[in-house]
């Protein structure tokens, strides 16, 4: 990664909401647009990688059951468990070693997958296809201005999504996006292909 886990920390141990997630218009319009993506349906276990402060999390958890929300930044992971979100809670992890045990019925990964080395989101983008439960969805967001990292937001949105299409050949895309942002929310119809 281009930034580790102590200097996102120092961020957030700098200022309380280092993007304005909690003020900014910007990044509301975002979240209801994003989140406008997905089938209209309730999900059961949703996965959040790079939950940040637990801004997003709290429109997440409004759909689901129950939310798993992960950030490699312990001080972002106590300001998401301080909102108190119910049915949600937030651990400190890094992917892709810190993915977690199960299937995901909705997994987002919102502005977070071009911090990643080329081999390492190779290995998250493995495991969203392996860990995608039958009938679930996936919303990668990314921003489009610079980011200090080697990948762009449409490079590896282009990656996760071949990934998912070869493994899940019956779907959906539906895609969104604004002057700064891109988005799409990739929803599987069946099980994995026979090769998955």
């Amino acid at each position: 990664m281009s930034r580790d886990a102590a200097s996102f920390d120092r961020l957030y141990r700098e200022t309380a909401d280092p993007w304005n997630y909690e003020t900014s218009p910007y990044e509301a319009e975002k979240y209801a647009r994003c989140l406008a993506l997905l089938p209209p349906r309730r999900f059961g276990h949703a996965l959040e990688v790079g939950c940040s402060i637990g801004v997003m999390s709290e429109a997440i958890a409004r759909r689901c059951d129950s939310l798993l929300g992960l950030d490699f930044a312990p001080t972002a992971v106590e300001r998401a468990r301080a909102r108190r979100i119910p049915g949600a809670r937030f651990e400190v992890a890094a992917v892709p070693e810190g993915w977690p045990e199960g299937h995901w019925d909705l997994i987002v990964l919102s502005e977070v997958l071009y911090y990643l080395s080329a081999a390492a989101l190779d290995e998250v983008i493995r495991r969203v296809v392996d860990t995608l439960a039958p009938g679930g969805a996936c919303l990668i967001a990314g921003y489009l201005g610079p980011t200090e990292t080697t990948l762009s937001a449409p490079e590896v949105e282009a990656k996760l999504l071949a990934a998912l299409s070869a493994d899940r050949p019956d779907h959906v895309i539906r895609r969104d996006a604004a002057s700064a942002w891109i988005a799409a929310a990739f929803a599987c119809n069946g099980a994995h292909s026979s090769g998955g």
